[in-house]
């Protein structure tokens, strides 16, 4: 199992989100001040790369939803909430990279594993 390397936005040299994103290894992006902006650079550097890109807002501890309470009140509709998502992903192809906005100075960059593996042309 890869562990995925942490860097600091604020830090970086100009080409090295560049150089982070042509290797297509998972990544953490900490102290970023301008999320938008941040997020704009990555769709373009993957466009540029040939890959789609999705933005996921996904915060570590979100507080818990309805969802999240029917679920544990009613594991039947857990279940069936599972299985139409599955049916639904199936329909739609998945991104090649998935940027998950954490919280509101850090981004996971995650590769799926289409993006990784180079296609023969």
């Amino acid at each position: 199992m890869s562990v995925a390397r942490t860097y600091f936005f604020n830090r970086m040299a100009g080409d090295e989100l560049a150089r982070l994103c042509d290797a297509k290894a998972d990544f953490f992006l900490e102290n970023v001040d301008d999320l938008e902006l941040a997020v704009t650079r990555l769709q373009a550097l993957c466009r540029d790369a040939g890959m789609s890109s999705a933005v996921v807002r996904a915060p570590l501890n979100p507080a818990p939803g309805i969802g999240d309470l029917v679920s544990a009140a009613v594991p039947l509709l857990g279940l069936i909430w599972t299985s139409a998502k599955t049916v639904g992903s199936a329909v739609h192809p998945q991104a090649d990279v998935s940027l998950r906005l954490t919280s509101n100075t850090s981004i996971s960059v995650v590769f799926s594993d289409s993006a990784r593996v180079p296609t023969i042309r």
